[in-house]
């Protein structure tokens, strides 16, 4: 046996026999293929289509949901009358809930315009469905901006304007009742100029999660305006300090008369100018110097945003004291709290000083002993100027007249007070 199987032809002849077997298995199952593929035609045909589903339902009075919009049919029959089935006819299936009131239903699928000698057969037999009482309710269209803080420096969204103010939406009772909020959302970052968009109308419920609901239209026209508001304001300028003893000033001018604030209209309403504080009290020379404009609270920029103020001085004269003649003694007089004026104050202005706080002070007056016995409190003026000053807190500088042949001393050199609107 062993060197049977080591013989070359008998392994050959095993071979041979061995594919001769496995083709004639194939052979064979081919054939009883083609037989039953026959036996299929001879004896029928099917056809699959994908039918539109119709619903018969009251729909003035019902929402429906849960219905597919289409189902899968098998159509079975003789080839000749699939064929002209599949040339001349368009089949119907719809399901009938015309005696159904709200709640859900498994409803079988039926036909219209399928002939005689063809069966439709579904491939579910029923459709699961949900009818809703119908309800139609108006809700007030509000616009949601986007990307306001990515909007350019200096310009703001105004007011939107829609289409519609208010939007009817008709659905299943359940949901409208659901519905807190229409709105539309706009995305404004980065523009410059008023422009109208289409936007989608979405329905939200008191979480501000979206309602799965038909809405129609479900876009609107939203009208965005884009401002850069502005207001030109004078410039005026606040003195703070006095100049070094032994100089006047002569003038002080800023390079621009007006500047553009761009602010809020809030801001903007309350402005009237805009003050530039100027440090005089190491001011020796003639000298023009460079300003930033300070803005109010809430204003975006300034146009110019720096200025130019010049300004002159003089150098005085040294005073040359005289010396009392023979018959004459210089002597001195004290004017204890000598009330200040305030002057320069619009009509819709009044002043309060900070201080000193009760706005007064002590002068002391040099001269003549017989000259001083004759001079009164009434001879002598304690005032500071209130003139271009903006509303708000201020340095400012004390200003004393004394007649003609009298010198004067004074521990204090400036005021502080406040200017607003005069109360009616």
């Amino acid at each position: 046996m062993d060197r049977l199987l080591k013989s070359p032809w008998f392994v050959k002849v095993a071979a041979f026999l061995i594919a001769l077997m496995m083709y004639t298995t194939v052979h064979i199952n081919d054939q009883q293929a083609n037989e039953d593929d026959q036996s299929l035609t001879e004896s029928g045909e099917q056809i699959f289509k994908n039918v539109s589903l119709d619903v018969e339902y009251d729909n003035n009075k019902y929402e429906l949901l849960g219905n597919p919009e289409t189902v899968g049919v098998r159509f079975q029959g003789s080839k000749s009358d699939i064929m002209r089935f599949g040339l001349q006819r368009t089949p119907r299936a719809y399901i009938d809930l015309t005696d159904k009131g709200p709640g859900q239903y498994d409803v079988p699928i039926k036909f219209e315009n399928v002939p005689n000698g063809i069966d439709a057969i579904p491939r579910e037999s029923t459709v699961s469905v949900t009818l809703h009482e119908k309800k139609t309710e108006s809700f007030p269209v509000t616009v949601q901006l986007l990307g306001e803080d990515e909007l350019p420096k200096g310009y703001i969204a105004g007011t939107p304007q829609v289409d519609k103010e208010e939007i009817e939406i008709t659905g299943a009772k359940e949901m409208i009742d659901e519905i807190a909020y229409v709105r539309v959302f706009v995305n404004v970052a980065d523009e410059k100029e008023t422009f109208t968009r289409e936007a989608k109308v979405q329905a939200l419920n008191k979480n501000f999660d979206p309602v799965d609901i038909k809405i129609e239209p479900n876009t609107m026209n939203v009208t965005v305006p884009i401002e850069n508001p502005s207001k030109d304001v004078p410039v005026t300028i606040e003195e703070r300090g006095s100049l070094p003893d032994g100089f006047e000033l002569k003038s002080i001018t800023p390079s621009k008369e007006e500047v553009a604030i761009h602010a809020p209209e809030k801001v903007l309403e309350k402005l009237n100018s805009i003050s530039l504080p100027v440090d005089l009290s190491n001011i020796t020379e003639d000298e023009t110097i460079d300003m930033e404009v300070p803005l109010p609270e809430g204003a975006f920029y300034a146009s110019p945003g720096k200025l130019k103020v010049k300004i002159d001085v003089e150098k005085t004269e040294e005073e040359t004291s005289t010396e009392p003649a023979e018959n004459e003694t210089a002597s001195s007089k004290t004017f204890n709290d000598l009330p200040i004026k305030v002057v320069g104050l619009d009509d819709n202005e009044e002043a309060s000083f900070n201080s000193p706080n009760e706005g007064v002070m002590d002068v002391t007056v040099n001269g003549n002993a017989e000259d001083l016995n004759n001079l009164s409190e009434e001879n002598i003026t304690a005032f500071v100027d209130a003139k271009n000053l903006s509303e708000g807190q201020h340095d400012v500088k004390i200003n004393v007249d004394v007649p003609e042949r009298f010198t004067f001393e004074s521990q204090l050199a400036e005021a502080t007070l406040t200017i607003s609107k005069r109360t009616t």
